[in-house]
């Protein structure tokens, strides 16, 4: 490990324990056993060191799996040696991850059940603990996936296999933050997504910077691509975690006075000035020394240049060697370069440490109790179930502009129409094309999202079933079908580059792979998308899964999610025009479309037909004292489902037998220039006249062989036409046909 590393480490720790030493201590109540001043201050001290190997771990893995270059001479998707290494430093720092979350997982039991860490370390309380509480599953669960990354980091070998390696170090990252402050919070669902976004963000941007020093003496060819990679890494991420610790703050303190006023505002207000600090550190390091480094790439000899590359797909000790004889073959021009190395090490440096040592206002942050508390309000009790207080009685004005606004959907769209934005400028700037009808499609699309989620229809969608039940058909059934004709995986696919060397992967290329993965031939085969499409609906309506999904602060954003994401799936094999590993005949469609659309109508009878509330352990909790009883509002909700599907069911038909026909007309007019280019000789026609004949040449054919000619024993087999996809779209310019 860098010695930057260790003295970054030991910044967040004495950062911590100012905060703890400076802090009130535990509550205790007069009469009741205490935890003890050990667990107060290893409790804090256990997180801390969790997260720093957290961020060590990710970043390891990030520096192996995307910012390194692949081994040269050897298969596409080789690690090389020093991105094998970064591999085993990541195995190193999951396990030191694993010890530091089962020791959390002793102090916390310490902690809330008032008794000494030694009391708590027998089976019985720590089974009780981790089966029966939400912070001893999530932390089990930590402990479990960093076993796993500690036990095959070690191992890997390709960027495929260290890719799938950072997703599990990143979904690690996610079960503490579901039993946090922000799962308390009022806006609950927008705290916790918030907070995510803010942990892998921040996480990303330090565990980067991490892996980058541990490799900064390798040849300028490796390091510099990996420079400017990162660079594109950080400015995201640092973004990204300035604005969702700006809107958690905002969450939590509910105002400017308690910045001041309160000691978790003071914390908020110091961990705002690290990152700020590491902000500026991060724009010099870039300006000044950055630049400077990536730019001398070019005065570097060829020669040195190769040699340097092939030493580091050897060993760690030959490339630093290489290095050195660079410098000494190039004169001052690597003299100067090793002078701005030096640099980029120091300022570099001071910016890991800033943001360690924020790292440890953080964890003191999560132990302050927050100035707003208003997960539980006694005399609003609607409030603690939904986030917000009851609404008035429905109207329709009401649902049309008394917004609130869903801030995952939001930001999700804006992000959706700036992306496909960029590409269209840079599809322009190229000179290409792309069709009006697909953009007014994708934005129109993203409004029905943003309008199902954060109109009136987002306020009411928890209060009434109806208005749920509308929001249901409007993502499942609406949205996804301008969305699907927006294209916009083919959009992707021809503005994003091609990998520049000596990288021989990037985003599209990861776009690419991801198209022809096994996850994505399996969920988007048309037995499995009938199968979700369908069973979805059945099993969340007629279960109690709709009570556990709406009870749980995240449940109706996952139900959103996963409306929006079958309705893509299923109408992306219909109507869709991005490339995918299979899809079926236009007859396969209408009839995958006649087939399964129905049975939204036969839920919305069901509904309408049961006398049983549907989603009871809910609505019953709501106390509204509006509007008709929940189950007429159910039987309301049954009509809707029932008659919803027919305009755009319709509309798809109308949309499939439009491309249908296209598809004919196209393969007409290539026929018509095969035969062209033949010189009006129809090779397909008279192979297959020549087929008919033989058939009635034979015996019991019907017709007698013509004069001259002799059976032919054996089977006769229709001639292959000389284009098997002749009966499918080509592919769209810029993309690769599927596999």
């Amino acid at each position: 490990m860098p010695p930057i590393a260790v003295a970054a480490g030991l910044a967040g720790l004495g950062v911590l324990a100012l905060v703890v030493w400076t802090g009130p201590g535990p509550l205790r109540l007069p009469g009741l056993p205490s935890s003890g001043t050990g667990t107060n201050w290893a409790l804090p001290m256990s997180q801390l060191v969790g997260r720093i190997a957290a961020v060590a771990t990710l970043g390891w893995l990030l520096t192996a799996a995307t910012l390194l270059p692949s081994a040269r001479g050897a298969a596409p998707k080789t690690l090389t040696a020093t991105a094998r290494r970064c591999g085993r430093q990541a195995a190193n720092a999951a396990a030191v991850w694993l010890v530091a979350t089962l020791a959390e997982l002793v102090f916390t039991l310490s902690e809330v059940s008032a008794r000494p860490a030694g009391d708590v370390l027998d089976r019985h309380a720590l089974r009780l603990f981790v089966t029966s509480t939400g912070q001893g599953r999530a932390l089990l669960i930590v402990a479990a996936l960093a076993l796993v990354l500690a036990i095959i980091a070690r191992t890997v070998t390709t960027t495929t296999a260290a890719g799938a390696l950072l997703i599990v170090a990143g979904a690690a990252l996610l079960p503490p933050i579901l039993t946090g402050h922000a799962a308390s919070s009022g806006d609950h669902a927008v705290a916790v997504v918030a907070l995510t976004v803010h942990v892998l963000a921040a996480t990303s941007w330090v565990g980067g910077l991490l892996g980058l020093l541990s490799v900064a003496r390798l040849p300028l060819a490796s390091f510099g691509p990996a420079l400017r990679r990162y660079g594109v890494v950080a400015t995201l991420a640092a973004a990204a975690t300035a604005l969702t610790g700006i809107g958690s703050a905002a969450l939590r303190l509910g105002g400017v006075e308690p910045l001041w006023q309160t000691r978790y505002g003071v914390l908020v207000l110091l961990k705002t000035a690290g990152l700020i600090a590491a902000v500026i550190l991060g724009a010099v390091l870039r300006r000044r020394v950055v630049n400077r480094l990536i730019a001398s790439t070019a005065t570097t000899s060829p020669t040195s240049t190769t040699s340097t590359t092939a030493s580091t797909s050897t060993s760690a000790s030959a490339s630093t060697s290489a290095s050195a004889s660079t410098t000494v073959s190039s004169g001052g021009v690597d003299v100067g370069r090793t002078a701005v190395l030096g640099r980029f090490l120091r300022l570099a440096g001071v910016e890991l440490i800033v943001l360690v040592a924020t790292f440890g206002l953080a964890v003191g942050l999560s132990r302050t109790a927050p100035p707003v508390d208003d997960a539980f309000v006694p005399n609003d009790p609607n409030r603690a179930l939904l986030g917000y207080p009851m609404p008035p009685a429905v109207t329709a004005w009401r649902l049309a502009l008394d917004w609130r606004i869903d801030w995952v959907f939001l930001i999700g769209s804006l992000l959706g129409a700036g992306t496909y934005l960029a590409a269209l400028l840079r599809l322009r700037a190229r000179g290409d094309r792309w069709p009006i009808g697909r953009t007014i499609a994708w934005f129109v699309g993203l409004f029905v999202v943003v309008a199902a989620t954060s109109s009136g229809l987002g306020r009411y969608g928890p209060v009434l079933l109806s208005v749920h039940m509308t929001q249901h058909m409007l993502l499942n059934m609406l949205a996804p079908i301008p969305l699907v004709l927006g294209a916009p995986v083919t959009l992707a696919l021809r503005a994003l580059r091609p990998a520049k060397a000596p990288h021989r992967s990037g985003p599209r290329e990861w776009l690419v792979a991801g198209l022809h993965s096994w996850p994505v031939r399996f969920l988007t085969h048309p037995v499995v998308v009938s199968i979700n499409f369908v069973s979805g609906l059945y099993v969340l309506y007629l279960t109690s899964l709709l009570s556990t999904l709406m009870s749980n602060h995240l449940g109706h954003l996952y139900m959103n999610v996963h409306f929006l994401a079958v309705g893509l799936l299923f109408f992306e094999l219909i109507i869709g025009i991005d490339p995918l590993p299979r899809r079926l005949p236009h007859p396969g469609r209408i009839l995958m479309l006649i087939a399964i659309v129905p049975f939204h109508t036969f839920l919305g009878l069901t509904i309408m037909g049961t006398s049983n509330l549907l989603g009871s352990g809910w609505y019953d909790r709501l106390v509204r004292p509006w509007g008709s009883s929940p189950l007429s509002d159910q039987h309301t909700a049954g009509g809707i489902a029932w008659s919803f599907g027919e305009l755009p069911t319709f509309t798809v038909l109308l949309v499939l037998v439009a491309q249908w026909a296209r598809t004919d007309d196209r393969r007409n007019r290539n026929r018509e220039r095969r035969i062209a280019a033949a010189g009006d000789v129809d090779v397909e026609l008279d192979a297959y006249n020549a087929y008919l004949a033989r058939l009635s040449a034979r015996p019991g054919g019907g017709q007698l062989p013509p004069t001259g000619m002799t059976t032919v024993p054996g089977p006769i087999r229709p001639p292959r036409p000389r284009e098997a996809a002749d009966n499918q779209e080509p592919p769209a310019r810029g993309t690769l046909p599927s596999a």
